[in-house]
């Protein structure tokens, strides 16, 4: 065989290698990948709000407390109210990555700003519901979050002992969980604080999942104001109980 016969010999294995690839992925794309195209051009395709069915708060919040463990706050809150819709929807909350949120744990990698449940009640929030009914939701649940003694979630198997709960006065996260080791008398690190907050996500969750199921019902009602509506900017409703001295609104 003749150095051309050679160079034609080895491209025709190349060939024939590319073809028998792309005849084995072809195989495997209607096999078990062809669905996940799909579902990724749902996504895309699927102007928001997505279609929303009714799901029961008790698995949300189970999968919000065990969810806490994997990935903390952010995480746990939007994968309790995902993952049922993915399961009984499929497509497009298939697709999302609800592990992109991991990095609100802590208030935001540990800042400490708002807490990583609200986060992930928020976002979770946007892809359901309207945009005007969203906000009303997650104004609902940021004033539910501040005003009530938390936690009031127990779980089937607790991984630590919490007896106490706490009003945080506030959405945010260092305030929050300060506020119940002071009252507690346990550190930041301690078991109890850990499952604290897990229980924490597992009520934030299922409460956003009660509301969105009262909208799903045309139930839901809500009579609480934007924070701008009140203040003429941006804010919160307890800015005084750490600041003593607030920038005025300029009107």
């Amino acid at each position: 065989m003749n150095s051309d016969e050679k160079k034609l010999s080895r491209r025709g294995i190349i060939v024939g290698a590319g073809k028998l690839a792309l005849g084995a992925a072809g195989i495997a794309l209607v096999s078990s990948g062809g669905q996940n195209l799909v579902s990724i051009a749902e996504a895309k395709e699927t102007p928001l709000p997505w279609p929303y069915e009714k799901i029961d708060p008790e698995e949300t919040a189970k999968i919000a407390y065990d969810g806490w463990y994997k990935a903390y706050c952010s995480y746990a809150v939007a994968s309790g109210i995902l993952t049922p819709l993915q399961n009984k929807i499929g497509g497009p909350y298939s697709m999302l990555p609800v592990d992109g949120l991991r990095l609100g744990e802590g208030g935001i990698v540990g800042w400490g700003t708002i807490c990583g449940t609200l986060l992930g009640a928020t976002v979770a929030t946007g892809f359901i519901a309207p945009y005007d009914v969203g906000k009303q939701v997650v104004n609902e649940v940021m004033q539910w979050y501040s005003d009530t003694q938390l936690p009031v979630f127990t779980p089937e198997k607790p991984k630590a002992e919490v007896r106490l709960k706490s009003v945080s006065n506030s959405p945010l996260c260092h305030i929050s969980v300060n506020k119940w080791c002071q009252a507690a008398g346990k550190s930041f690190g301690s078991p109890e604080r850990r499952d604290r907050c897990a229980r924490l996500a597992a009520d934030i969750a299922a409460h956003t999942v009660m509301l969105l199921n009262d909208w799903k019902d045309g139930k839901f009602v809500s009579t609480l104001k934007m924070p701008p509506a009140l203040y003429g900017t941006t804010g919160q409703h307890n800015c005084n109980e750490c600041h003593t001295k607030i920038p005025d609104v300029i009107g």
